[in-house]
């Protein structure tokens, strides 16, 4: 499984890991989640976990990152990164496989009830 992370990322989730870490086995749960439109795809979502039989476990840097079967075909060449500005901060998780393979025709905002 091909993942990228920006430095920034990796500094911003390096400090999370040691503050939070209860277990060295835990790793960096990265997860699909449904919701949203469907013409925008799956939400994203991180949190620590152990990893389980079925995890891809990649290893970047100092960070270990579990990914489930079903989201690791969609994170496929996924960059996460950390914004910080005027309009948001956080971590984003740009997946360019989301949209073909999570997403669909659009049903929210618009059309008759």
């Amino acid at each position: 499984m091909d993942l990228t992370i920006t430095d920034i990322a990796k500094e911003r989730l390096s400090t999370l890991v040691e503050e939070r870490k209860t277990s060295p086995a835990q790793g960096i749960r990265i997860f699909t989640q449904s919701g949203g439109c469907g013409c925008s795809g799956p939400r994203f979502g991180m949190g620590l976990d152990e990893p389980t039989g079925e995890d891809a476990v990649l290893t970047i840097g100092t960070l270990t990152f579990l990914v489930d079967p079903t989201s690791a075909d969609i994170l496929e060449g996924a960059s996460i990164d950390f914004v910080d500005d005027v309009l948001q901060s956080g971590f984003a998780i740009d997946a360019p496989k989301a949209k073909e393979m999570g997403g669909g025709s659009c049903g929210c905002g618009g059309g008759a009830h």
